[in-house]
């Protein structure tokens, strides 16, 4: 197998596309796990059994994402007799074939749809428990149950449940369940007991990247190291781990930086009080020395009718008018018009660097010095950003390095990747590089690259879209932003998972995702090309840090050599 598959001419775009993107996400997985069989049907005979043996490594990534989703098990049994006799362990066949054959979906999902439409939790729990222990599509409801389990945090139930049908042939499966509920619920010991039974039993192709990560949240940077690497040799084609990999050689995993100047934090609210006292109280309880120059925050209150005012009255109080600085509107303007108009003050134009900050965010400590040190690893950069959080439950990740992939069948071209919604969050966007977009809900410019973007374009008032439209400008004038997933920062309003929108927001939201793709439609073949470029060359520096530190099997194409891709 091609280790450098982005420097094959031959290799499929749209695939390479998908995996530059990351390969996290089980359906993400599967699509390019179905590009890679097309490309197999296509390839000369010598060939085809490489491109099978990508097509199985792939599915078995998206059955790590998702490992009770029986259509995934389905294909990859269905895959297994083209490979050649031991290129899966045994145990781990087993245990695939045994999911696969077990998984069965009910002829109505009716009376569970009315249920959940209804909101009654209490008959929902009840249906779902006695499905699960008594029917004949155990597997099925369990899948469903544990996700929703999971979205309110009842880990102890999930574990019940998952107790009552992974036993027998499935009990590898039971460990591997264990150990992703136990990450999510933050108990990275037990996670990493329970994924190391299931190397032990029934071993991933390749290996599991969640063992990488749990092992490396631990400590134990020597051993993830270990682990990391047996994966990226095994599996060339898995972005996302070498992503990890490289951040923990170089040490940007664990790096904090000071900002080279002075800063402007600038907040925008409207009618949140408590919420903006929450985020001030983190903002303020944070280091904000990490900053060679001063650093002021501006507060913008859009004409709100709350207690917004009393609260920055008080904080202004407390800190000074030179540290904290009010300006009031007599209207709402909205939100790319609030940030225009703190980038229009003359008192943020002296900075050096400005920061935004929704407000309703809870800051980490070292949230400064974590988005410094990404500007110290890429200067170069339009603005960066970071990982987000919800903060009612950390499981669900919100925001991430945001990148074009291949719409899908029907959609339109500028389809910006779900992976991190396809799923909860296990670490696998712990990662430092640039992208097409990141969540402007915390984020970082350089003043005076900030002041050549044109601003926030207001036609997306009163928000949304807002900030994206804003990082394809940056991408097509190229400085593209850069994602810091190594800080992440909690965002106070719920995902959607938690909370619907309504068909108002819907609505908004819809129109204004219109008014992005039409804008940018006749730049979409540029920004594909631009983020494919930066992306690849991303990745080539990082496996020349990885071949320097002996993890390769090979000896990577440098970033000036040319290139297929």
């Amino acid at each position: 197998m091609n280790p450098v598959w982005l420097d094959d001419p031959h290799f499929p775009t749209a695939l390479g596309d998908l995996l530059l993107a990351g390969t996290v996400g089980r359906d993400h997985l599967r699509r390019a796990a179905a590009l890679a069989a097309t490309a197999a049907q296509g390839a000369p005979a010598h060939a085809q059994a490489q491109w099978r043996q990508r097509q199985a490594l792939l599915l078995a990534a998206a059955l790590e994402e998702d490992p009770l989703y029986g259509p995934t098990a389905q294909a990859l049994v269905a895959l297994l007799p083209a490979l050649p006799p031991g290129s899966f362990d045994p145990g781990f066949a087993a245990l695939a074939a045994t999911l696969a054959s077990r998984f069965t979906v009910p002829e109505s999902t009716a009376y569970f749809e009315r249920l959940t439409a209804a909101g009654d939790e209490a008959r929902l729990s009840r249906f779902l428990d006695n499905e699960i222990r008594t029917g004949r599509h155990a597997l099925f409801w369990l899948h469903v149950a544990l996700r929703r389990a999971v979205l309110v945090r009842d880990f102890d139930q999930a574990g019940s449940l998952a107790g009552c049908v992974l036993t027998g042939e499935l009990a590898p499966l039971r460990a591997k369940v264990a150990g992703d509920l136990a990450l999510l619920a933050g108990d990275r010991p037990a996670a990493l007991t329970h994924y190391q039974a299931v190397a032990a039993t029934a071993p991933w192709p390749a290996g599991l990247f969640r063992l990488g990560l749990a092992t490396l949240a631990l400590g134990d940077a020597a051993l993830a190291r270990d682990q990391l690497s047996a994966l990226v040799r095994a599996m060339p084609e898995h972005v996302s781990a070498q992503l990890a990999l490289a951040d923990l050689v170089s040490g940007r995993s664990r790096a904090v930086s000071r900002l080279p100047g002075s800063l402007a934090v600038a907040l925008y609210t409207f009618n949140k009080a408590a919420d903006l006292d929450r985020t001030l109280a983190s903002l303020f309880a944070s280091d904000q020395n990490m900053c060679d120059g001063a650093t002021q925050v501006f507060v913008l209150d859009n004409a709100s009718g709350d207690a917004t005012p009393a609260v920055v009255a008080a904080w202004v109080e407390r800190l000074g008018r030179e540290r904290l600085v009010s300006i009031r509107l007599p209207v709402n303007i909205g939100a790319p018009a609030a940030r225009n108009w703190l980038a229009a003050d003359a008192r943020t134009q002296s900075a050096d660097f400005m920061a935004y900050l929704d407000d309703d965010v809870d800051l980490p400590p070292d949230w400064l010095g974590r988005l410094a040190a990404a500007a110290a690893a890429y200067p170069e950069a339009g603005v960066w950003g970071c990982q987000v959080a919800d903060a009612r439950n950390p499981a669900i990740a919100q925001g991430v390095d945001g990148m074009l992939t291949p719409p899908p069948s029907g959609g339109d071209g500028l389809h910006i990747g779900d992976l991190h919604a396809q799923g909860f969050n296990f670490m696998g966007f712990s990662h430092m590089r640039p992208c097409l977009t990141v969540m402007g809900c915390c984020h970082l410019f350089r003043r005076d690259r900030l002041a050549r973007a044109d601003g926030f374009d207001i036609r997306y008032s009163p928000s949304q879209y807002d900030d994206v439209d804003h990082d394809l400008r940056l991408v097509l004038a190229g400085t593209p932003p850069v994602y810091q997933g190594h800080l992440t920062v909690a965002h106070r309003r719920p995902a959607p998972a938690l909370a619907p929108q309504s068909p108002q927001q819907l609505a908004a939201a819809q129109a204004n995702r219109h008014k992005l793709v039409a804008k940018h439609a006749d730049h979409l073949a540029e920004l594909v090309q631009r983020q494919r470029t930066v992306a690849a060359n991303d990745l080539r520096q990082k496996r020349l840090e990885m071949g320097a530190a002996g993890l390769l099997a090979e000896v990577p194409t440098r970033p000036d050599q040319p290139k297929g891709r």
